[in-house]
């Protein structure tokens, strides 16, 4: 296969399928490669692709091709290295394949698939004999940008609503919450740029245990910071890893600091040791982004409050 495809979205040059559905890439018009006899052995092997993504976590380019078809809701999942970020998206895939809902939302699909199934997998009884564990850290990389975990969700009312949630290493919400222009923070401000509603996961484990004082400043940090973005976007603390239990005082001073940079926000706790609460976890911030609000009326400013400020003239008439 020589070169790449023209259409800046198309990855068709990496092994993946056309961006446009063509199940022959050399039939497609944006294809700008010089036809060989290699290219038409390699194009047949594509041929069983009939869809436009390849199940990895996805990246910008891959919303071009998903956005369009009905309303979406990006969900930025924040908290330093080793909070439980991951551990919490990967509950809620679990749960859905049990058959639970998510805010009365059944599951209906994922264009993530290949990326869920890697993260459940530790989770697994393997036939190796690797006994379940917790899904290994996320990188932190160099993109500036997060992997993004796709959820298709149908309400009710048969409504869908596509699902983003972001898998981001710790590392970048640390850098960001005390440098807001960190280099290394680009993800960071992507997530709190275009996020739709926001999950900020206080490790309880580290607010009970010997670097408590520093795991508490470190949350104080990113509400402080993240309150001067938020402005009204739905937003929940989640004490992550609730079956320990930090210190009254610090979970007081972490509330004082909620309430004042992010007074709509509201409050949950998680554990592993109890399943149905990560799913609460995710359905409390998809309850409050399900439905977009209103748009503000357009209100003509009053200039002037003199009657004869408002002449427009007369209008000559026929």
């Amino acid at each position: 296969m020589k070169g790449p495809c023209s259409n800046a979205n198309c990855f068709v040059h990496d092994g993946e399928a056309c961006a446009l559905g063509h199940l022959r890439y050399s039939g497609c018009p944006s294809w700008s490669a010089v036809e060989s006899k290699a290219e038409d052995a390699a194009s047949s092997q594509v041929t069983s692709a009939r869809v436009p993504w390849s199940g990895s976590a996805l990246g910008l380019a891959d919303l071009s091709n998903l956005v369009p078809r009905g309303r979406s809701i990006l969900v930025g999942v924040l908290g330093a290295h080793d909070a439980g970020k991951t551990t919490l998206l990967v509950g809620n895939y679990l749960q859905l394949l049990l058959g639970r809902t998510l805010a009365e939302a059944r599951f209906a699909g994922s264009r993530t698939m290949g990326a869920w199934e890697s993260l459940a997998a530790w989770t697994r009884f393997d036939d190796a004999a690797r006994p379940p564990s917790f899904p290994p850290h996320t990188p932190r990389g160099t993109s500036r940008v997060p992997g993004l975990l796709h959820l298709a969700l149908r309400g009710p009312r048969d409504e869908l609503r596509d699902v983003l949630l972001t898998d981001a290493p710790g590392e970048w919400f640390t850098r960001w919450s005390i440098q807001e222009d960190a280099p290394d923070a680009d993800g960071a401000r992507w997530i709190v740029r275009h996020a739709d509603a926001f999950l900020v996961l206080a490790d309880s484990a580290r607010l009970c245990g010997p670097t408590r004082g520093q795991a508490r400043n470190e949350v104080r940090q990113l509400l402080e910071r993240l309150g001067n973005h938020v402005g009204r976007r739905p937003t929940v603390m989640v004490w992550s890893k609730a079956d320990h239990k930090p210190g009254e005082g610090i979970r007081e001073a972490l509330r004082r600091t909620l309430t004042e940079h992010i007074p709509h926000a509201t409050q949950v706790e998680s554990s592993t040791e109890s399943r149905e609460s990560l799913a609460t976890v995710l359905e409390a911030v998809l309850r409050e982004a399900w439905t977009p609000p209103r748009a503000s009326p357009v209100l003509e400013p009053v200039l002037q409050h003199q009657p004869f400020a408002a002449f427009r003239g007369t209008r000559a008439h026929s």
